[in-house]
């Protein structure tokens, strides 16, 4: 990546990171508004799924849980890899600490059809903040009936705090990953999508048990907040 390419990025970064951080302070302020009229919402069932999960992490996953980590960081890579840039995959790899040869100490890769002389920060950075298994869970949402959401939201925070513990293993500044493609602009990409999937996933399980809002309305709802606060503050500076 070329510095002046560099620098644009980073300031649009910058840029979207502010919005971000905003939007999803008040979609915090939007759960807990929610939560406090004792509507239904999902929040209480995901705390669930939190809890199951760290029983579930320290009892049953233990002994491949590395291993189980590592296929998810790889399988996003290959997602946005194949799904959205379009690339072969050749091969998908995976193994755990234990079973690394001396001097090895790749845990997983993914190989494609890349460009080896270009660097795209949208697959390389996606493992560190695209909970990919909790949208898919959002979607199914969609096709169930309200009274099962208690169990698909309790599944949707299990999944969640899958994601939480692989991103905190993982989100190292020796990570090649990171290392790749900056470790100032890795951490500016991650924390802004990462605040702006998280309002998502937050207004998708809001809403009360007749009226619940899915993952579609979510994203709506999310834009037209973020231009509705956007036009708000360009009032404010021509005022």
């Amino acid at each position: 990546m070329s510095k002046f390419r560099k620098f644009i990025t980073i300031f649009l970064l910058i840029i979207g990171l502010i919005v971000a951080a905003f939007e999803f302070y008040r979609t915090m302020l939007y759960a807990i508004t929610t939560s406090m009229n004792l509507l239904y919402s999902g929040y209480l069932w995901m705390g669930v799924g939190f809890i199951v999960y760290l029983i579930s992490h320290k009892f049953f996953f233990r002994k491949n849980i590395e291993i189980i980590q590592t296929m998810s960081h790889e399988g996003a890579h290959m997602l946005i890899g194949a799904l959205f840039l379009r690339r072969k995959i050749y091969q998908f790899n995976a193994k755990s600490a234990d079973s690394l040869s001396y001097g090895d100490n790749t845990l997983g890769f993914v190989s494609s059809s890349r460009n080896s002389n270009r660097i795209n920060i949208l697959s390389t950075l996606a493992p560190y903040m695209l909970p990919y298994l909790t949208f898919v869970l959002l979607l199914f949402r969609l096709m169930i009936k309200n009274e099962c959401l208690p169990i698909i939201d309790v599944v949707i925070g299990f999944s969640l705090m899958f994601y939480f513990l692989c991103w905190k293993k993982d989100t190292r500044r020796d990570q090649s990953d990171i290392r790749l493609c900056g470790v100032f602009l890795s951490y500016l990409y991650i924390i802004t999508f990462l605040l702006f999937n998280m309002s998502l996933i937050i207004y998708s399980l809001s809403g009360g048990i007749s009226a619940p809002m899915n993952i579609i309305e979510a994203i709506g709802h999310y834009f037209t907040q973020t231009w509705n606060d956007i036009m708000m503050v360009v009032e404010l500076v021509r005022s």
